[in-house]
Parts: C-alpha cells; structure tokens; sequence
C-alpha cells in the first residue's frame, strides 16, 4: 500500500505479500522519516488499522526495495536463460552437438513446440504480447518499458510475469 499519492508523511507496506513465508506477528512496516510518537500523534487513527507494525526509516524502507527489485532481476534472468523443457543457455547448445544429428523426429518436435508457443502467445492481450517483445527481443528492462509506456514499474513487472504464466500453463 503505498500514501506517498495522498501526500502523506509515510508509506505503508504489507510485509506478508511483499515477503512470503515471513513468519512473526508483525505483518505491516511503516516507511518515515518521522520518530514514533510524531506518527502516532499525527496519524495515530489512521495507522490503528495497521497495528502492530514496524517504524523503518526511509534509508531501510529502500533496502527493502532494493532486495524486492534485485530479487525480481534474478527471477526474470533465470526466465529469460532457462525453458520449460530444462534449456540451459550455453549448456543445451553443446549437449545438443554431442548427441544430435537433427533427426527428422527431432524437426518435428521443434516445429510442434514452435506451433504451441506461437498458439500461448496468441492467448495474451495486446499489452502483454507488446511488453513481452520489448523485454525479450529488444532487451529493454521493466523499467525501461515503464518509462517508455508513462505506467509504473510494478505495473510492468506484473504483466509480463502474468504472460509467462499464461505460456507455462499453456504448454502443460
């Protein structure tokens, strides 16, 4: 949940959703630059909801964030090095050498998976098939799609991992 968009002097984050399999009674952060009881007393009432919870500066509160993005490059890299059917980059390419001769059997399969990717793609929206070209093909980050589209980050981040899901369910 983020108040910075309502001007407010804090910003509050939902520390399950943001970091699952957290376990502990504290399940909300405050993000401020204001001690505890200057929060308390300005915004004691709206806060109620969210008790207990944690007061983190706002040097803290980025390091949060920074582990969340760093986190989310690494997942998107394996996605990008790594398919469904176990391709490793560099790794399946030399397995391949060795032990294929491009058998006929091995075409087909190839085209069929071609044909069931091409026919996943197809089931995505617009968005997601444009954010997926400009993050796979035109190497562009999340954040660069976001700053090119004028949408948030997360917003980015969220299609493209929900057209991956799609693909993944459609193969299997």
């Amino acid at each position: 949940m983020n108040n910075k968009d309502n001007n407010k002097e804090y910003e509050v984050i939902n520390l399950g959703y943001e970091y699952p399999g957290m376990k502990g009674g504290i399940k909300w952060a405050v993000i401020t630059e204001l001690d505890s009881e200057m929060l308390i007393e300005k915004y004691g009432d709206e806060l109620s909801m969210f008790k207990p919870f944690v007061v983190m500066t706002k040097a803290q509160g980025e390091v949060l964030k920074d582990y969340d993005r760093n986190e989310a490059k690494h997942r998107m890299r394996r996605v990008r090095t790594c398919s469904l059917d176990g391709y490793v980059e560099g790794e399946t390419e030399y397995i391949y050498s060795v032990f294929s001769k491009d058998e006929p059997e091995d075409i087909v399969v190839q085209m069929d998976e071609v044909e069931c990717l091409r026919k996943a793609v197809e089931t995505l929206t617009d968005i997601q098939k444009r954010r997926l070209k400009l993050y796979f093909y035109n190497d562009l980050t999340a954040r660069e799609i976001a700053e090119l589209e004028g949408v948030s980050h997360k917003n980015v981040l969220k299609s493209l991992n929900e057209a991956i899901k799609k693909i993944q369910k459609y193969k299997n």
